[in-house]
């Protein structure tokens, strides 16, 4: 309960960093960074472990979706680049755009379980839009025969558990180098 007072009044002294675009894309962008690079580490180690995959088919399966063949007929020398480069530009993105609905939607910085629940799910829902919704519609049929449980996991908390707690590592920093007030006290 005394996080809750904390975050709030914390927000309201934060609004002018917490509430803007540009801290948004900042962290966005850094956080996008660290969980897409957590997600794609999980996904090739796990890849690898569960299914015996070799450790470039998630780049060759990410390649895929600029290039639009079938990832196998991907050569490895240019999924690394390709699918390193799309990888990381759609985690910032949707780093950013996490960061901005975190920017907008106070309720959403009430507690570090509301902030990194929410990111969890929104990795959750990344995957189910990007692979049952977005995939088809550009012709990349191929994402949804990927191994269900694994895309779970790697979504919702490879990328958007650990893009949480970075984002709630920010605000709680920031939190604690504003002054305190002697407001109430």
């Amino acid at each position: 309960m005394a996080f809750m007072e904390k975050a709030r009044e914390g927000d309201m002294r934060m609004q002018t960093a917490q509430e803007t675009p540009v801290w948004a894309v900042k962290h966005g962008v850094i956080g996008g960074i660290i969980g897409g690079i957590t997600f794609a580490l999980a996904e090739m180690i796990g890849g690898k472990i569960v299914s015996g995959s070799p450790l470039v088919m998630p780049l060759k399966v990410i390649a895929s979706i600029p290039i639009g063949d079938m990832p196998p007929k991907i050569a490895t020398s240019t999924a690394i680049p390709v699918g390193l480069i799309t990888h990381m530009v759609m985690s910032m993105i949707f780093g950013v755009i996490f960061a901005l609905i975190v920017a907008y939607v106070p309720m959403l910085r009430v507690s570090p379980i509301v902030t990194v629940a929410a990111a969890s799910v929104y990795g959750l829902l990344l995957w189910l839009i990007n692979f049952y919704v977005l995939a088809p519609a550009i012709s990349r049929p191929w994402f949804t025969t990927a191994p269900k449980g694994q895309q779970f996991v790697y979504h919702t908390f490879f990328f958007g558990t650990v893009y949480g707690l970075y984002l709630l590592a920010v605000m709680l920093r920031e939190r604690s180098a504003t002054p305190a007030t002697d407001e109430g006290v």
